[in-house]
């Protein structure tokens, strides 16, 4: 009996995965690898960030709940363009560019996540040069967030 309700459980949460993640990407074999790579960079890139954060002394949960309002938009940023698409009759040319022009900019965050959290050695110079400004952009705010933090502890203490 127990069995029999996780299997129907299990059954009725994966038809509801797919059917909105139909809806909102579309059912085109390419767009389940295009949003998988997507999911996948997203995922990286607060993987390298949570790490950075912790080993320069930035990390702070505000902070990581600003990521969280990024990721939910970063994920509806495709599926805006999927609906454009639907609306103007083309095929996947809005959604393409979308999530073209996203995923260049996480893959810039994550490389410089990367960089910050000293796994910069497994990155290829040409990488790092093309993300160079937006590892000294991390830097600079990671520092900020670290003399922001010092002086709200002081100013606890005192």
């Amino acid at each position: 009996m127990k069995n029999q309700f996780l299997f129907t459980a299990s059954g009725a949460i994966g038809a509801f995965l797919v059917s909105a993640f139909h809806f909102l990407y579309g059912d085109d074999p390419i767009r389940y690898s295009a949003i998988l790579f997507y999911l996948m960079l997203i995922a990286l890139d607060w993987i390298g960030g949570y790490r950075a954060s912790k080993i320069d002394g930035s990390y702070a949960s505000e902070y990581g709940i600003k990521g969280a309002f990024r990721a939910v938009f970063l994920l509806l940023a495709p599926a805006m363009g999927h609906l454009i698409d639907q609306i103007l009759g083309t095929p996947g040319i809005v959604f393409g560019f979308l999530t073209a022009a996203f995923a260049l900019h996480i893959w810039k965050s994550m490389t410089a996540n990367i960089v910050r959290a000293g796994w910069g050695k497994w990155v290829p110079e040409w990488a790092l040069n093309t993300v160079s400004d937006e590892i000294e952009h991390k830097i600079a705010r990671a520092t900020k967030r670290i003399q922001e933090k010092e002086k709200y502890l002081k100013e606890d203490d005192a």
